[in-house]
């Protein structure tokens, strides 16, 4: 079971602690309650090891959760290194994903704690990657709104992996009848 984002409010501390014993490279992490009962988790996630090999640097991060569950996460070491997906200022965080894409692509607060951490975790090793190649390591959606619906996916790996990932409503899905 998922680690709820009321508890991260609840018990930002608690999350912390939380998060060094269940998610795989954090290293560090402090959490408090910041302005506005939003929970604000301090983070020091370390590279894979083979990442590590290749000298990735070890980020620090905060991680703003507000009471509505929106989320920002912001990278604290980074002022003289490039971001090829950062929103524009004045808030400079992470942009995480694109809202308008299938929900089976995207980290939804129901996911709760680990995947958020690991959404992040993953965006800051595919900057970096970035910076080293000048290539995203994954389908790229673009940044903006698209002109029509969503943005197209282009390749055959994230078309089924939104097939295989499809959120359902209910544990109990409707069956359409055959037409």
């Amino acid at each position: 079971m998922a680690y709820p984002l009321n508890r991260v409010l609840a018990d930002p501390a608690a999350a912390a602690d939380h998060l060094l014993h269940a998610v795989y490279g954090v290293e560090q992490a402090v959490g408090r309650t910041g302005p506005g009962g939003a929970a604000l988790l301090e983070l020091t996630l370390c590279p894979l090891p083979a990442l590590e090999r290749e000298n990735y640097p070890t980020e620090r991060v905060r991680i703003v959760i507000r009471p509505d569950h929106t989320v920002h996460a912001f990278p604290l070491n980074s002022t003289d290194r490039a971001f090829k997906h950062r929103n524009p200022p004045p808030l400079q965080d992470l942009c995480l994903q694109y809202p308008g894409d299938d929900t089976a692509l995207r980290w939804i607060p129901e996911d709760g704690l680990e995947p958020l951490i690991t959404l992040v975790h993953r965006h800051l090793l595919y900057e970096e990657a970035w910076r080293r190649t000048g290539i995203w390591p994954a389908e790229d959606a673009p940044h903006g709104r698209p002109t029509h619906g969503t943005h197209p996916l282009r390749t055959p790996e994230t078309q089924q992996e939104v097939h295989r990932w499809t959120r359902h409503p209910s544990p109990h899905p409707r069956r359409h009848p055959r037409r």
